[in-house]
């Protein structure tokens, strides 16, 4: 992967390089990323109740962008957060049509020549 040019590999991080923008993806297994993910959520709640709420802690905010794509899947599929609210779901939807339009799914199986 590190002879590619399609993208940046940069190998393994450390857990503390996880919210310093290291990598724009980290692959890990479901439950290790479902737990980071509850952390920024529960990260942002902290700072939003003591109103200390800035650009970077507003991307921790899942409302913003209401569920993730699945991969590895033939379609589009995106799994979003069980107490999503209008917000949210709504979010998910257009986050919904942005995959679909982009092709992810092809595109994930012609570079995997799958």
């Amino acid at each position: 992967m590190k002879e590619k040019k399609d993208f940046n590999f940069i190998g393994n991080i450390e857990s503390r390089d996880i919210f310093k923008d290291k990598a724009d993806v980290i692959v890990c297994d479901g439950f290790t990323g479902n737990v980071i993910l509850k952390l920024a959520e529960g990260i942002y709640r902290m700072m939003q109740k003591r109103n200390l709420v800035d650009d970077y802690f507003k991307r921790f905010n899942y409302e913003s962008y209401g569920g993730t794509a699945i991969l590895g899947v033939n379609s589009t599929v995106i799994v979003g957060h069980g107490i999503s609210n209008e917000t949210a779901i709504k979010n998910m939807l257009k986050l919904s049509k942005e995959v679909f339009e982009a092709k992810l799914a092809a595109k994930i199986k012609n570079a995997f020549n799958i």
